[in-house]
């Protein structure tokens, strides 16, 4: 790894949080100095990042192999986050650059936005609020609503995340169906879920919940072929990341009927949303990427993010590397 105390700069970019206060007191002991900005373009990037050893970042903006070509100071890129797909690996990778995550913060939160958007349409909520706003009080509008006993919830990755959700949705009642390449049938198992292929989830499930990592696999895993496959009463979830789903696609399936509804905290070119397609559809519940989101898990995440940010700067192999191949 490349080491050069002398430069001890910090870039930080894309976040929401409002100030620094939580990097600069974790970042301190470091002596280093803190820029921040959004990045939303190449030349901005290179410019914010000159001279840095590490940059700190949220899922925007991209990392790709061209910034690190000009940013030969470059040791490590820490994600604000789980996912690291705006991140070149490969490039990353050959560079001997460090890719780190914080894999195990907002677990709670993310799977509390996920049940709870299960739930909303298993009661139909946002029909129910619709109705009453016009003036009526009646059940019409709602029928058929069935109860949780009856309902299964298909879970599409068997991480951390759909782990607790299955135990949510288990505790309410419903059926868990999972399917997942890279977790045993036993381990399913023993989440009290019943493992099943992707084709049956897709094929029996009332609820299909995504909790699956981005990369050239998953994109576009929700597609116009698997849509068609769908109960026509199902639902789709995604407080995943936006570019599993083929929106354009859902869109047409939802218009047409093929499924009842979708509830999606991501989009695949959020923050820009095209208000004629999905959110002008009564049948979409769309939240702001806030699943993750809670003061404590806001917390969780700076501190540990820069927690990485200090070993690296001193020497150290990050807790939670993403590219393992950068040590050989």
């Amino acid at each position: 790894m490349r080491s050069d105390l002398t430069l001890k700069k910090i870039a930080i970019l894309g976040t929401r949080y409002g100030d620094l206060d939580i990097e600069q007191r974790v970042l301190a002991p470091l002596g280093a100095t803190l820029v921040a900005g959004e990045g939303r373009t190449e030349k901005e990037v290179v410019a914010l990042c000159h001279a840095a050893q590490v940059i700190l970042c949220a899922s925007a903006p991209k990392i790709t192999a061209s910034i690190m070509r000009q940013l030969p100071h470059l040791t490590a890129i820490v994600r604000y986050g789980i996912g690291v797909d705006s991140i070149d690996l490969i490039a990353a990778t050959r560079r001997k650059i460090f890719v780190a995550n914080v894999p195990d913060y907002c677990v709670e939160e993310v799977a509390t936005h996920a049940i709870t958007l299960i739930l909303a349409w298993t009661r139909k909520l946002p029909m129910a609020v619709r109705s009453v706003a016009k003036g009526e009080w009646t059940l019409e509008s709602l029928r058929p609503l069935q109860s949780a006993q009856d309902l299964v919830v298909g879970l599409v990755g068997f991480g951390r995340i759909a782990r607790r959700v299955a135990g949510l949705a288990q505790a309410i009642g419903f059926r868990v169906f999972a399917t997942d390449p890279y977790v045993d049938a036993n381990s399913i198992r023993k989440k009290k879920a019943e493992p099943v292929s992707f084709a049956r989830l897709i094929r029996q499930a009332d609820f299909i919940s995504l909790h699956l990592p981005l990369n050239e696999k998953t994109r576009h895993c929700i597609n116009a072929g698997v849509l068609q496959r769908m109960k026509s009463t199902a639902y789709l979830i995604n407080t995943a990341r936006g570019e599993l789903v083929d929106e354009r696609a859902l869109y047409g399936a939802l218009k047409r009927g093929q499924i009842a509804g979708a509830a999606l905290d991501v989009l695949e070119n959020e923050p820009r949303v095209d208000r004629s397609l999905l959110p002008a559809l009564e049948s979409v519940t769309m939240t702001p990427h806030c699943a993750w989101y809670t003061e404590r898990s806001q917390r969780a995440l700076r501190e540990k993010a820069c927690a990485e940010v200090v070993r690296i700067l001193r020497g150290k192999v990050p807790k939670n590397l993403v590219n393992l191949e950068v040590l050989g």
